[in-house]
């Protein structure tokens, strides 16, 4: 009887042991948690302008912090054609160097002192722990008119939205 009782226990510990070891792999695949409501934060940076004669280029280069980030830069190109939604693609990139790739389209309501913006970035692909991520998430910010002394215009804002991990459920 105590034989049968000690190999029951022994059993049990062995598959509680076994479905541990087999989870942590599993744990590890998934290292964006499956649905993160919300992913955001701030951000602060700076809009170089390169103006064409039928378009004009914009690009931001911006450090920030934000949930499942925490400190990050990202880089972001804008062609302005004269005509809203300006369109472009964005890198937000992780100080290990993960990396969330976007499709952006943006609006922007020009004031005298200040641009105000928004844009929608559509996640197109991601390394590292963001490799297969899906979603989407909004940045509001502001665009400084008046340019600094390297010529540069100071920017800033925020961003909110929902990052998926591959193989959560939509």
């Amino acid at each position: 009887m105590k034989t049968i009782m000690r190999s029951n226990v022994y059993l049990s510990i062995a598959a509680m042991i076994l479905t541990a070891a087999l989870a942590i792999p599993a744990a590890a695949q998934t290292q964006v948690p499956s649905l993160v409501p919300p992913f955001n934060g701030t951000f602060q940076g700076n809009d170089t302008l390169f103006p064409g004669p039928c378009r004009a280029t914009i690009c931001t280069a911006a450090a920030a912090t934000g949930t499942l980030r925490g400190h990050f830069s990202f880089t972001q190109e804008l062609t302005i054609n004269g005509a809203n939604p300006v369109t472009g693609s964005a890198h937000w990139i992780a100080a290990n160097g993960d990396r969330i790739d976007t499709t952006v389209f943006a609006l922007a309501v020009p004031g005298p002192d200040v641009f105000t913006i928004a844009e929608i970035h559509i996640i197109t692909g991601g390394t590292g722990r963001f490799a297969g991520a899906q979603g989407s998430f909004c940045v509001f910010r502001k665009h400084v008119v008046a340019p600094s002394p390297d010529e540069t215009h100071l920017t800033f804002g925020w961003f909110e939205g929902t990052i998926t991990s591959p193989g959560a459920a939509h």
